[in-house]
């Protein structure tokens, strides 16, 4: 009888550390996806390319204000112009007026290019700004009333900026009615 106690006890202790032991190989991580919330925006028909400039004769900071539902992480920056060149490309806080991130990016005419940024750490309901400097551009129009403010995936976009120059200076006066561009950014929510 004692016997049998024992050997149910170690049947039960065996069965016990069987099931407590996994490998890492067994643990599913699940990674956020990424948003792009100006490309998206473009994609769902909310707004349309009505013309392209190339060497304008004036040079603008430009880009729209945004913020996010979740907080999480900007990892890289990106860019579509009409012509090939590089880019200066900035990533501001608006509350506190501050720089987090420059990057020049070098466009590949008409398409969307994205390079990597060291990320920045985003916090749901604050503003940010992203920004191109340029005399290259497109001009985007809707075919409703205004374009912003416009939700798309974890992003509310406010507005779009400009200011004349080539200096690395944040706009100020943002318009729910226009959009030139187009600079975007790669937000990844935390899980």
């Amino acid at each position: 009888m004692n016997t049998q106690k024992i050997i149910l006890k170690l049947i039960a202790i065996l069965i016990t550390f069987s099931s407590c032991s996994k490998s890492d190989d067994d643990v599913t991580v699940i990674e956020a996806i990424p948003q792009y919330p100006m490309k998206s925006l473009i994609e769902s028909g909310h707004m349309q390319v009505t013309y392209e400039k190339v060497n304008e004769p004036v040079t603008f900071e430009l880009g729209y204000k945004f913020k996010s539902f979740e907080n999480g992480k900007i990892i890289a920056l990106g860019i579509r112009v009409p012509s090939n060149g590089e880019y200066r490309v900035t990533l501001w806080d608006l509350e506190t007026e501050s720089v987090l991130s420059t990057k020049n990016i070098t466009s590949s005419s008409g398409l969307l290019s994205f390079e990597d940024i060291d990320p920045i750490d985003i916090d749901s309901g604050t503003d940010y700004y992203v920004s191109i400097n340029t005399n290259d551009y497109y001009q985007f129009s809707s075919p409703e009333e205004g374009l912003f403010p416009v939700e798309i995936g974890d992003i509310l976009i406010t507005g779009a900026s400009s200011t004349l120059g080539t200096d690395q200076i944040l706009p100020f006066a943002f318009s729910e009615q226009f959009y030139l561009g187009i600079v975007d950014v790669k937000f990844i929510p935390n899980n």
